[in-house]
């Protein structure tokens, strides 16, 4: 059975190179010359497509199948996501010390400070208005940047409302 397959392995690579190197060329310029059609040479290539593609996965089989390489994959994800680790500690106490030392506001700093300035914005609006506006309790401000916030409030007496858009 094995030697089976080695020779339709070994049938393969050879309808291949043959494809490759002669029939596709040869098809192609008959088409040019007026003596065969497209389909003629579509066909030829896709018999050497099927071919490679059965010798591809041939060798990515008997690949899958060595022990070795089980072996040497699984060593070397543990080893990634041991350097992963290390490295992610020591960016960490790096970082936290130079955040520090140069006193840039973290993430959360700037989310607070983005929602105070939501709420008095609002509170800015009701008042040019001649609405009270009653200040929300919002969440972190988690938008992108170039995205915008879009606001309704009242600005006509008869009730209508025009749309406002916030810069964010």
């Amino acid at each position: 059975m094995a030697d089976q397959k080695t020779i339709k392995q070994m049938d393969d690579v050879m309808t291949v190179t043959k494809t490759l190197l002669f029939d596709l060329p040869l098809a192609h310029m008959r088409q040019r010359l007026g003596l065969g059609e497209e389909k003629e040479t579509a066909e030829t290539a896709w018999k050497g497509y099927d071919a490679g593609v059965r010798v591809v996965n041939a060798a990515t089989d008997s690949l899958y199948r060595n022990p070795l390489f089980g072996n040497v994959a699984a060593r070397s994800a543990d080893m990634m996501l041991r350097w992963q680790r290390i490295s992610s500690a020591v960016g960490g106490a790096v970082f936290a010390g130079l955040w520090q030392a140069v006193g840039l506001p973290t993430v959360a700093e700037t989310q607070a400070l983005r929602s105070e300035i939501r709420a008095l914005r609002e509170e800015l609006r009701g008042q040019t208005n001649g609405i009270t506006v009653k200040p929300k309790v919002s969440e972190p401000h988690t938008k992108r940047e170039g995205q915008q916030d879009h606001i309704q409030a009242p600005v006509h007496s008869n009730g209508a409302v025009k749309p406002l858009r916030a810069a964010a």
